[in-house]
Order: C-alpha cells, then structure tokens, then sequence
C-alpha cells in the first residue's frame, strides 16, 4: 500500500517536472549549473552507455544493469538537492533515475520487508545504508532551498523517494558524479542532509534481517 501511495506521488512528479522541463527546453543549449556536467544537446554526449555500470545483490542473487537497462525501468522526475553539515548546498536540481524501490522489485518482487535494509556503495568506497523506513516511508529530515529545516506539506506531491539517478537538469551526470548516483528526490524542491547522497553508485545490496 505504502508503494502504491510513493507511485501515486511519482505519478504527481512527472506531470509537475515535465512542464518544468518543457518550459526550459529552449534553453537546453546552455551550460549547465551542475558542476562537472556536460550537455547532451550540445555535446552530442549519450547516456546509454555500454557495459554493466550497477550491480543488485540480495543472498545468492544478482542483477546487472547498462544504462540501457536503467533508462528502460520505470523512470520518473523530481527535485532533489543537498546540504552538507558545514551548510554547503547543491540543488536543486531536477533528476530523473528509478526509485530505489523500483530496483528491489525486480530481485525480489515482495519487496523489502521489516527488519531488512540497503546498502548502496559509490566507486570511491563511500557507501549508506537505508533503512525499511527510510526506504518505504521517505524518512528524511528536509531543508528548503536556503537550507532551513522545513517539513513539507502532508500531500502525496511530496513524499520523498530514494531514487538512482541518470539525468539531472537535462544532463548526463559526470565521470566524478555519475554515471548513476542516488539520491532523494521531491515533487518540490527541497535538500537533504549531503551522507544520504552516493555519487558513482555503481553496488546495492539487500540486507537480511538480523
């Protein structure tokens, strides 16, 4: 039921994203504020690269994917952004990628239960550890745009969902930030803290319950 409602919420996303992202079509030529991004109108850049870039594990069980595979699931917009302790902020920006939950589905099609977590590794070695709240209920303290704590509206535009991103403000995602990197995204835009954030994710893993 709780997955339901998370889709209902993406449902609200992309018709809120796309008219964002049609709006500023006509600009798609310029250069983008995201540090270390290429354009792919301008540079002829394709995200659908070749070769495995994510691997999901959950007990004896593997799933591969290529950029292909991930832009082939089913995808949605939203904004998502973060803020470091020291209060340096990045975004937001308007992502697209699967929720996470979307990439569990496919290894295990119960989902996660209580008492199991996920563990998300970057090339680098940094790697968080969600929880099953976190993961089915959006669990995460928000900033608005300027950094200040803010709860978000109680409505379905604004559950926050862990997705793993591919795309951000029409761009691919650079070599020192994607090709793929998890993040929480909104139907508004919001931050969270910077430690949820996993650049060059490129390993999940499903942890039983202990």
């Amino acid at each position: 039921m709780k997955r339901k409602i998370i889709w209902l919420a993406f449902s609200f996303i992309i018709v809120s994203a796309m008219l964002f992202a049609s709006c500023s079509s006509s600009n798609s030529s310029s250069t983008s504020n995201i540090s270390g991004t290429s354009n792919t109108t301008t540079s002829g850049t394709s995200n659908n690269q070749a070769g495995t870039i994510l691997t999901v594990t959950f007990g004896s069980t593997t799933n591969t994917y290529t950029m292909a595979n991930m832009q082939a699931l089913l995808n949605a917009l939203g904004y998502g952004g973060a803020k470091t302790q020291s209060g340096t902020i990045t975004g937001p920006y308007l992502y697209q990628g699967p929720a996470l939950t979307t990439i569990i589905d496919k290894i295990e099609p119960d989902g996660i239960t209580p008492g199991q977590s996920v563990k998300a590794t970057g090339s680098d070695g940094y790697s968080v550890t969600f929880t099953y709240d976190q993961i089915t209920n959006g669990s995460f303290t928000t900033y608005d745009p300027k950094g200040n704590v803010t709860t978000p509206p109680a409505s379905s535009a604004t559950v926050p969902v862990i997705a793993v991103n591919y795309w951000a403000n029409g761009n691919i995602l650079a070599s020192g930030i994607g090709p793929l990197e998890l993040g929480i995204v909104y139907g508004q835009q919001l931050l969270t803290d910077s430690s949820y954030w996993v650049k060059m994710v490129n390993k999940i893993e499903i942890i039983p319950a202990s």
